[in-house]
């Protein structure tokens, strides 16, 4: 095996990024912005159990959640992305210091409300080590 074929085996495609929103508009722009800067979307999911449902069938290279879903919060998801060791960012405009006293939550990098298309590539890519 040659060493481009080697490289191409470790990154081939694009990269898998699960979408958490239940805001439709919201989540067409996110899945835009993604799909924009090279990436594959998967979703987007409005609920926890769809996208529990969906790292079921897929386990994605990072995910963009919205913490509110609503009236549900995304920490099953979020708990289930870290078991498998998935990065994500938060788009979210929940509480810091409401984030900061959820074990799943706390840390992650939240990009707020209304998101910033751009940084949020830019924040994938950081992510996923893949330049938007």
């Amino acid at each position: 095996m040659s060493f481009m074929n080697q490289t191409a085996d470790t990154h081939a495609g694009p990269r898998t990024v699960l979408v958490v929103e239940d805001e439709f508009f919201i989540a067409l722009e996110v899945k835009s912005a993604l799909t924009n800067a090279g990436f594959e979307v998967l979703g987007p999911a409005s609920s926890v159990d769809h996208a529990l449902g969906l790292i079921n069938d897929t386990t994605p290279d990072a995910a963009v959640l919205d913490v509110d879903l609503g009236g549900e919060r995304v920490t099953p998801v979020a708990l289930q992305l870290k078991t498998l060791g998935v990065p994500f960012v938060l788009a979210s405009a929940a509480d810091p210091a409401a984030l900061a006293q959820n074990a799943a939550l706390a840390g992650a990098r939240n990009l707020g409300k209304p998101t910033d298309m751009r940084q949020l590539a830019q924040a994938v890519g950081e992510i996923t080590d893949m330049a938007p």
